[in-house]
């Protein structure tokens, strides 16, 4: 049971993963033309942000281990978001070979902000379930 769910979550996390590329390289003229800031924000940011926010929940489901050391949860969050700091600067640097797009280190750091933000849920959520301990 545990397998099937885990090739389920890969799945997402693959679909999700080509959304994201697709939303990063698709040419500005597909873009829709909104206001440029939201509350003050640049939407470009908040857009970043929001694509980049739901990665760790996805790999984490697609990756989380099956036992009861918080330590290797841990590990697996690290690692998550060392691959997904390698997924936000990996778009920022094809976007800046790309010539109708641009590199902006502004949105790596958006990028970055929703991976940590998310991640620190995760972490919490880590941190504070109780494990089950017949599962070793």
């Amino acid at each position: 049971m545990k397998i099937r769910k885990r090739y389920i979550w890969l799945v997402i996390l693959f679909i999700y993963i080509c959304s994201v590329a697709y939303l990063c390289f698709m040419k500005p003229d597909d873009i829709p033309t909104i206001d440029p800031y939201l509350w003050g924000i640049p939407v470009d940011k908040i857009a970043h942000f929001a694509m980049f926010f739901p990665y760790p929940f996805l790999a984490y489901a697609a990756f989380q281990p099956h036992c009861r050391r918080r330590y290797v949860h841990f590990i697996v969050l690290l690692i998550v978001v060392i691959v997904g700091a390698g997924l936000a600067v990996g778009t920022e640097q094809i976007q800046g070979m790309l010539e109708y797009r641009s590199y902006d280190i502004a949105d790596y750091m958006a990028d970055m902000i929703g991976i940590g933000s998310s991640a620190f849920i995760i972490a919490l959520y880590v941190l504070f379930r109780k494990l089950d301990i017949t599962n070793e």
